[in-house]
């Protein structure tokens, strides 16, 4: 019954993180004017939530294969500086601060509507029974992210099939949340801290999937020529600060 539980509790939650996207989405912004267009709110919710189901889902399957359990909630930190805790200050907020509502209302609100924040998404992690009855059972950084780059690069995935299949306006928004979901805050940073070489390319890859989604109609085309100059950045990158 528990486990229902959860599942109820988690599907609640992707359905409340779309009907926060699908207004954040839906703001027309023009400082010192905002306005809301509940014509396109139901499109827009739509497609928040067919891509928060599939990052969830491709996490949540790479974290079943690695013998982990994850939960996933809304984006929120308490840490606010790098530096550890030492006794007498504590580099913490004494709460947890919803980056997950904050984050797309002050990034519209200050780029006139320009950047739309749609990383909203977090997650626990922790090895399963069976995993710990084995050697390995100490769950890596490696690991949680292997489990975290997987919903971007899934939605990533999904972008590119939805636009051969003429939807390129969910394609483009597909695109914005694999490469938000990259920057190093929440989910990103733990992927660029853990499985750095993977975390660039991804990063890189989906810098000129959009950039190239709004210059050519050819998906093909954007696909190869985004891979050739991602591979080719990539080895001079680890040629020159990895080796």
């Amino acid at each position: 019954m528990k486990k229902y539980d959860e599942l109820i509790k988690e599907i609640l939650l992707i359905i409340v993180a779309s009907l926060f996207l699908g207004i954040i989405l839906t703001l027309d912004i023009s400082l010192p004017v905002i306005s809301f267009e509940p014509s396109e709110f139901g499109l827009m919710f739509l497609f928040s939530i067919i891509m928060l189901s599939v990052f969830v889902l491709a996490q949540k399957f790479t974290a079943f294969r690695l013998d982990c359990k994850i939960k996933t909630k809304f984006l929120s930190f308490r840490r606010y500086w790098f530096q550890p805790p030492t006794e007498g200050q504590k580099a913490e907020l004494p709460f947890d601060f919803p980056a997950w509502l904050a984050l797309p209302l002050i990034l519209a609100l200050i780029t006139n509507g320009f950047i739309r924040w749609l990383a909203i998404l977090d997650f626990d992690i922790k090895p399963k029974a069976s995993r710990l009855r084995r050697r390995w059972q100490e769950l890596s950084e490696e690991d949680v992210g292997r489990i975290a780059i997987s919903g971007p690069v899934a939605v990533l995935i999904l972008g590119l099939i939805v636009r051969i299949a003429g939807f390129n306006e969910f394609a483009i928004l597909c695109a914005w949340l694999s490469f938000l979901a990259l920057i190093p805050i929440g989910q990103g940073f733990k992927i660029m801290n853990t499985v750095r070489i993977s975390w660039f390319f991804a990063f890189i890859f989906s810098i000129f999937i959009l950039l190239l989604m709004n210059l050519t109609a050819n998906t093909f085309a954007t696909i190869i020529v985004a891979l050739l100059i991602t591979a080719i950045i990539t080895i001079i990158y680890y040629s020159t600060y990895e080796r």
